[in-house]
């Protein structure tokens, strides 16, 4: 029997975003999530008009958020956390630079984890119902906040993080505040406005990891 060649990165990576993608547009519109840009897109339709409706709330979500992201993780988390840790997910994080934080946070984790993950989770819960109750939605945000916050730890264990509790607290309870704003921003406005808030988020945090970057001599 011939051994199987596994799937390339570049496959895997395919998989990633394609699965969560159809996933998306087979149930999101049947729960109210909606992916205005993307569907004047596709329509040939013009897209200032609904690029313009998301603008605002993508300014007030992703600055807002990122600095109460930034006042839990710097004075609260960070000193209270291992120097291996600290050291360890700050070289990840500033390894992969601006441009992959904000195309792969803003544009991939929106597709996979809202996209995807939410409008199933939605789609789920009001399977019973002709719409989904706010106690649904909420529920679905939060499990999907969960899950990609556990879905971030095998990458930063790998990169020499800690598995501490608080290491694991911390990064849950960060994770789910971001997932938090954009699940309400992708509820409320579209999804075009998660990833523009969730790149935002990126851009206003990286001049503190800068700041408080110590690289591994």
């Amino acid at each position: 029997m011939y051994a199987q060649t596994p799937p390339s990165p570049s496959v895997r990576n395919h998989l990633l975003i394609a699965a969560p993608a159809a996933i998306g547009t087979a149930v999101a519109h049947r729960v109210d999530l909606h992916a205005p840009f993307f569907k004047a897109l596709a329509a040939g339709e013009p897209l200032w008009t609904t690029i313009a409706a998301q603008i605002l709330p993508s300014l007030a979500v992703g600055i807002g958020g990122a600095l109460v992201f930034v006042a839990a993780y710097y004075p609260f988390f960070r000193p209270r956390l291992d120097e291996q840790t600290v050291s360890s997910m700050e070289e990840i994080r500033n390894g992969i630079g601006i441009w992959g934080r904000v195309m792969y946070g803003g544009v991939v984790e929106e597709v996979i984890t809202r996209w995807g993950l939410l409008s199933l989770l939605v789609w789920l819960g009001a399977s019973r119902a002709e719409y989904p109750t706010p106690a649904v939605v909420w529920a679905a945000i939060v499990i999907s906040g969960l899950l990609f916050g556990l879905g971030h730890l095998p990458g930063y264990w790998a990169g020499g993080c800690k598995g501490t509790p608080l290491f694991v607290g911390a990064m849950l309870f960060l994770d789910l505040w971001a997932s938090l704003i954009f699940g309400w921003l992708f509820r409320q406005v579209g999804l075009l406005a998660a990833m523009m808030a969730h790149a935002l988020f990126h851009v206003v945090w990286l001049p503190f990891d800068l700041h408080f970057y110590q690289p591994a001599e």
